[in-house]
């Protein structure tokens, strides 16, 4: 059953439809507007179909690896709320995509994963190839971090799974899903008509609201409590949720320590207590908004002895409310470790949190008391968070000339070339330094906090991709080791017309991996200056700036000093704003 968007010209014949057409239409109708992907011939079908059926809709973005695939879906989701499509050849494909599968897993951001296997009749196998490239249940080899995998197998099942895909993947919390599409079935003529699904049919759930008592409950306590914190971790993965909790702290004087794996809260808000984990040692509540690092801010680290000791006083009161262990695998412990909480409240925080602040707000409307003592606390607060920000200032200008650059002055630099524009921080944080120093002020400006190695820069195209049409400046401050799993990603950049400035954050080292290296050697009594082997990416140094220009991008580099920094960020700035990627390879201190 075809879409409006493919009508056949007035008295003529029908042209033939195929079977992965329908598997286009449902692309068309679910709007996935682009389908980065490393071509395959297990989906050689589906490819001709998307091009010559759906006039190349998706957009396909040509990728050197599946991995980059993934993580450009996996940026561009995170960024805009919405999915795109990634297209993963076989089980080869499959395969060199998992990493990336499980960071948008354990990330809970929504990825539509379409694969293909080898023809399950196996009178239609090519010899030996298909044979390697094909599968029993495929999708096991990620179903441990996926929300739901399926392979239908005729065509007629393609749109119900399809339909069922996309409402699992956006129910919160989200995550990626993959569908696996027999090649020999996308190869068939079709014959009939294939019922798709319903116009008006709802594609995703409600959102899942919190008991209305549990949430009195929580506002009796939060007006009961003389020193409450707020751990915020998700609640800016839509904007609506940023917004509410800068209501909630300020109508409840609370301050908020955000874990940034979404941008939660302003930076420069007087409420912002981030960085500062003194806010909990007097903490007497403690209020975890769709949290699951609960402990890291809350606890200090022994990293050599892995010794971690609370830092909230004992008798204090911990509510928790989210999604609980709705995302629990039982395969990776991203879950982490249990939260024993007084008050647990399973629900949608973009719900509970306005919902609460309502609550709040009608008992300080009863008791003038209440909102005194509110009013004082946020004072209180508001000079605790000036004096740390003077005070990240002050710091910031140590080492200011130094060479290589320290990470504040880079920070600083780059702050100063587009605080006047309409930015965006795709990804790092300079070990915090653009979080201390920037004005985050919106919930677009920053996606959430970095994953692990070799995933950066993928996730940066990504978002890239997601603000393109917005014409922001998206700015990735990129770690060289990371850069250095893919650089031929840099390619797909240029090719795909993706305006980005990439500022490098190269200390030519796996410079985290170097400093647990030397906690080893102090703890043992070995030789710290031995600790660099199997760590040091120098003797060659990576050419980023060469790199880049053989891939079609403006660069500079490396620049080893800060002078003449602020005149290259002007340069690149302008390509970017003309449409060209831009990378300038600073060369920074090993922290």
């Amino acid at each position: 059953m075809a879409d409006d968007s493919h009508p056949s010209a007035p008295g003529a014949s029908a042209p033939t439809r195929w079977a992965s057409d329908i598997i286009v239409d449902l692309l068309h109708a679910y709007d996935l507007r682009y389908a980065p992907l490393n071509p395959g011939a297990s989906y050689r079908g589906l490819h001709d179909s998307i091009v010559n059926y759906g006039g190349n809709r998706p957009e396909m973005l040509l990728c050197q690896h599946e991995e980059t695939a993934v993580q450009i879906a996996h940026g561009y989701a995170k960024a805009s709320g919405r999915p795109i499509v990634a297209i993963l050849h076989n089980l080869v494909g499959l395969l060199h995509a998992n990493l990336a599968i499980y960071y948008a897993y354990i990330d809970r951001v929504p990825v539509f994963i379409i694969g293909a296997t080898g023809p399950m009749d196996e009178t239609k196998r090519r010899p030996r190839i298909d044979w390697i490239h094909t599968a029993q249940s495929q999708g096991e080899a990620v179903r441990a971090y996926t929300k739901w995998d399926y392979q239908p197998h005729v065509i007629d099942g393609v749109p119900e799974a399809f339909a069922r895909g996309y409402s699992v993947m956006m129910t919160e919390p989200r995550g990626p899903i993959y569908m696996c599409y027999d090649a020999w079935l996308q190869e068939q003529p079709l014959d009939h008509e294939v019922a798709m699904p319903p116009r008006g049919a709802a594609r995703v759930p409600t959102r899942i609201a919190p008991e209305p008592d549990a949430l009195a409950a929580v506002a009796d306590l939060i007006a009961a409590a003389a020193r409450p914190v707020i751990i915020a971790e998700y609640v800016g993965r839509e904007p609506e949720g940023f917004h509410a909790l800068v209501a909630l702290a300020e109508t409840g004087g609370i301050p908020v320590y955000d874990v940034d794996s979404r941008l939660n809260f302003p930076t420069r808000h007087p409420l912002n207590m981030s960085h500062a984990k003194d806010v909990f040692r007097d903490a007497d509540l403690v209020l975890c908004l769709d949290t699951r690092d609960w402990e890291k801010p809350t606890t200090e680290l022994a990293s050599a002895t892995r010794e971690v000791v609370s830092v909230v006083p004992p008798g204090a009161k911990w509510i928790d409310i989210g999604f609980g262990d709705l995302e629990l695998s039982s395969w990776a412990f991203d879950y982490q470790r249990l939260h024993h909480a007084d008050l647990q409240i399973l629900g949608d925080t973009t719900i509970a949190i306005p919902a609460l602040t309502r609550l709040l707000q009608a008992r300080i409307a009863k008791d003038a008391a209440l909102g005194a003592r509110i009013a004082a606390r946020a004072d209180e607060v508001a000079v605790k968070s000036r004096t740390l920000r003077e005070g990240w200032a002050r710091d910031a200008r140590a080492d200011w000339d130094a060479s290589p650059i320290s990470l504040p002055r880079l920070a600083s630099e780059v702050w100063d070339a587009i605080k006047n524009e309409d930015w965006v921080l795709s990804a790092g944080t300079l070990e915090q330094w653009t979080r201390k120093l920037w004005d985050f002020d919106t919930p677009y400006r920053h996606p959430g906090r970095s994953l692990g190695t070799a995933t950066q820069f993928g996730i940066s195209i990504g978002v890239a991709l997601a603000h393109r049409d917005e014409k922001r400046l998206v700015v990735d401050m990129q770690p060289d080791g990371d850069l250095m799993f893919d650089a031929g990603a840099m390619w797909v950049v240029a090719k795909h017309r993706i305006p980005m400035l990439v500022v490098m954050y190269n200390n030519r080292a796996y410079y985290n991996d170097w400093e647990h290296q030397i906690r080893m050697a102090k703890l043992r009594d070995t030789p710290v200056e031995r600790a660099y082997i199997g760590m040091d990416l120098d003797d060659p140094a990576p050419d980023f700036a060469a790199m880049a220009r053989s891939m079609g991008w403006y660069a500079e580099g490396p620049l080893e000093s800060p002078e003449g920094l602020a005149d290259a960020l002007v340069r690149a700035i302008a390509c970017v704003k003309a449409g060209q990627p831009a990378l300038l390879d600073t060369i920074t201190q090993k922290r």
